[in-house]
């Protein structure tokens, strides 16, 4: 599993190895502790390891004297009554013999007419006659009735019609077919030749049918006032009176019996139980490492994680085994808390197979119960299902409204049978059912406050409070460097967007691009969009080293910040993986420059620390930001060049390999392209110029005004961060202000209407990936 799923950067950690394999045995130890709890821990003997089937291997004797109602004895009384009812039948309809006597006659004038088939040959004849739907006639009798002449015809057709409606007045049952049929030829009149009654015979036992019916409600009401009738069986033993002898197989009754005289509390299995457990516990930890392998994007596998969803289930599987005490508390535990919980701290499906997983367990420590399994995996699935904004109270109060009515319906569904024997228990039942999910949106919310502030994850609501302006952070980012601020906020409308259209974790992504340069924080004049009047202190430092230093600190001093702000993990993720292991080219060209030996320039000291994004998110973080950066400094004045830039853009992260551990697939980024592109094309583009308002007397309807206005120069070469190239010193150009045709038809032409956006349907945002912040 580990060479097969694992990337081999983090398999060669043996740290990384041990914790896996730590955590997995941990799990399946106290999962087989709790599951087989009782049967370690209680004392056992041989007679409570029987089963129903199984043979007494000594005489066993009832310990005190008992008399109860026997419902294996009751219920076997009660099916041998209902067995000797009878079916009840209808009188006999005669609009089925009307039915089938007026398709003869359609028959008859048919055959008639292929008889007479001037221009069909025999074969042709026969086809059609065989044709005939109603009929399945032998060869014979059809060349029989092809050869007879007109007048024998007629007399048969007569026949069929007198022995047709003579049969169906009978009363015909559907168990009577077969002897209506067998008696058919003793109805054909004696006068005519085997050929001839065969004819009658053929057409007529096709189209015999049953005129009686059972009718359905009076054979329940009959078999049911029968059973009624019947009064619950008792039985009695006294005590030291042998129940059961040795080497007699176990019978239900006798089960039932033993089970009267407390013969079972305490069965003595102990090997089977704990072997039975262990199975379980590893297919069920088995089957969650396989998927968490096969679907690496939908969770992270660093050990934290993975111990943080063991220990929520092992948690979960705690309290179920102290609710199965007795008096049906199990249907108030709300197992499906666990599900809810695993929605806004891991993935949807993650959730889902993890509650069925939960399930089985729980279905198996309570005595094999399907009525549990059911009841706690579809309750959590529905919840999951339902649960869609896992950043709103309200969706987990509604969650729990569902979940409610949706374990009311399993409890019906296991129960109504028993409605009439016990009203109470089935009451009772029906309200835990619905305590149940009220107790799952809760203990759901509470649980994830809980593990929110315990563990520093990123979970929706941990998100929606990292979003607010208000933050710390955030409002530093904006005081200190107002251009990085609205960067951000664009790479943020970029990346949310092009996230919702691959089905990656949107919000998440949202969030991260408000912090991904929040290093800038440290050294904000040294990036162009936070730059004024043109000074560039770049220049005056005159040193591409110190300079790169500088452009690359931001990542590791976003990282110390966000420490300090204990942002969660996985937040950092993107700070440090943004710009991968890049180069900054712009300084790295100037160093080149200023030696003019390329041996002489350490390009490492050029080069981001990364390490390359390691998923969908950070990739997408990645693209974003270097698109947004490069189309906002090369100003595009025409559709085709911001789609030039974009595409050259995703070309060279490909061809550097910065993109091979994300996971993104080439339609991935095909889709995340066109994306940028519109969305560039929206809000890098040319503004129209409109000519000036007629309402100023002193200015000519054709006069052109001059308007100054400032443009830097286009970057001479594309970095992996265009922000930090130095501008060159300002130039001032004149332009007028002219009409501008509209042309949308030319892609080479400027844009003069913001493009509409791509229509991408917003997917249910994934769940959130763990990554555990230090604690």
């Amino acid at each position: 599993m580990f060479d097969r799923y694992f990337p081999p950067a983090r398999r060669e950690e043996p740290l990384y190895r041990l914790l896996l394999t730590l955590i997995a045995l941990t799990f399946v130890l106290c999962s087989t502790i709790i599951i087989a709890f009782d049967s370690l821990f209680v004392t056992q003997n041989a007679i409570n390891a029987l089963q129903v089937g199984s043979i007494a291997p000594v005489d066993i004797r009832a310990p005190f004297s008992v008399t109860y109602i026997s419902e294996v004895l009751t219920q076997r009384v009660r099916d041998e009554a209902v067995e000797n009812i009878n079916p009840f039948y209808d009188p006999p309809d005669p609009n089925v013999a009307r039915q089938q006597l007026q398709l003869l006659r359609q028959i008859v004038e048919y055959v008639d007419n292929v008889r007479h088939d001037a221009f069909g040959t025999p074969t042709q004849k026969a086809a059609d006659i065989n044709a005939i739907s109603a009929l399945t006639l032998d060869l014979a009798v059809v060349e029989t009735i092809l050869n007879m002449d007109d007048a024998t015809w007629g007399a048969v057709s007569d026949e069929m019609i007198v022995v047709l409606e003579r049969v169906m007045r009978e009363s015909i049952r559907e168990i009577e077919l077969l002897q209506v049929a067998d008696q058919l030829p003793t109805q054909v009149s004696l006068r005519f030749d085997p050929q001839a009654a065969a004819v009658v015979v053929g057409i007529v036992g096709d189209l015999i049918r049953p005129n009686r019916f059972p009718n359905a409600a009076a054979t329940e009401a009959a078999r049911l006032a029968a059973a009624q009738a019947i009064s619950p069986q008792s039985r009695s033993f006294e005590r030291g009176q042998i129940v059961v002898r040795a080497g007699a197989r176990i019978e239900a009754a006798d089960y039932e019996a033993l089970d009267a005289l407390e013969l079972l509390s305490t069965p003595d299995r102990r090997a089977q139980m704990v072997i039975r457990a262990f199975l379980a516990s590893l297919l069920v930890m088995v089957g969650l490492a396989l998927y968490i392998a096969r679907f690496p994007e939908k969770f992270n596998t660093s050990p934290r994680s993975l111990g943080l969803l063991a220990a929520v289930f092992v948690l979960t599987l705690v309290g179920a085994r102290l609710f199965s005490g007795g008096d049906n508390l199990i249907y108030i535990f709300p197992a499906a808390a666990m599900a809810l919980l695993l929605v806004a701290i891991t993935h949807t499906e993650v959730a889902i197979v993890a509650g069925f997983a939960l399930a089985l367990l729980v279905g198996l420590m309570s005595s094999n119960s399907l009525e549990l399994t059911m009841l706690i995996g579809v309750g959590g699935m529905v919840g999951v299902l339902i649960l869609r904004r896992s950043e709103r109270l309200n969706s987990y109060f509604i969650a729990g409204v569902v979940i409610s009515l949706t374990n009311a319906i399993i409890v019906t569904l296991f129960n109504l049978g028993s409605l009439d024997s016990d009203n109470s228990t089935f009451a009772t039942l029906i309200l835990y059912a619905l305590i149940n999910g009220v107790l799952a949106a809760m203990t759901a919310l509470a649980g994830m406050y809980a593990v929110t502030l315990l563990f520093n994850l990123p979970t929706s609501l941990k998100l929606v409070e990292l979003s607010q302006p208000q933050q710390p952070l955030l409002q530093r980012l904006l005081r200190q460097a107002p251009g990085t601020y609205q960067h951000s906020l664009q790479v943020a409308n970029l990346a949310e967007q092009a996230a919702s259209a691959i089905g990656a974790d949107a919000d998440l992504l949202r969030v991260a691009a408000l912090y991904h340069d929040i290093g800038k924080i440290n050294n904000p004049g040294f990036f162009v969009e936070n730059q004024v009047d043109n000074v560039n202190p770049h220049d005056a430092l005159n040193d591409p080293y110190r300079s790169a230093a500088i452009i690359i600190d931001h990542v590791i001093d976003g990282d110390k910040l966000a420490r300090l702000a204990r942002l969660p993990a996985r937040i950092r993720d993107f700070i440090l993986e943004h710009h991968g292991t890049t180069q900054v080219t712009y300084f790295y060209s100037k160093a080149l420059e200023a030696v003019g030996d390329d041996e002489a320039v350490d390009i490492s000291e050029f080069t981001y620390p990364g390490p390359k994004p390691q998923t969908r998110e950070t990739a997408i973080m990645m693209l974003s930001d270097s698109c947004e950066s490069t189309v906002r400094a090369r100003k595009p004045g025409h559709k085709s060049e911001i789609a030039d830039i974009v595409q050259g853009i995703f070309d060279s992260r490909m061809r550097d390999g910065q993109l091979d551990e994300c996971g993104l697939t080439l339609r991935d980024l095909n889709m995340i392209r066109e994306i940028f592109i519109d969305m560039l094309q929206a809000v890098f583009h040319p503004r129209i110029n409109y000519p000036a308002s007629p309402r100023r007397p002193q200015i000519a309807m054709t006069q052109q005004i001059p308007i100054e206005v400032y443009s830097r120069p286009e970057e001479t070469a594309v970095t992996s961060d265009p922000s930090p190239a130095p501008p060159a010193a300002p130039k001032r150009q004149t332009t007028e202000i002219v009409p501008v045709a509209d042309d949308d038809e030319n892609e080479e032409s400027p844009l003069l209407e913001v493009p509409p956006l791509r229509r991408t349907q917003r997917m249910n945002p994934p769940e959130k990936e763990r990554e555990e912040d230090d604690v």
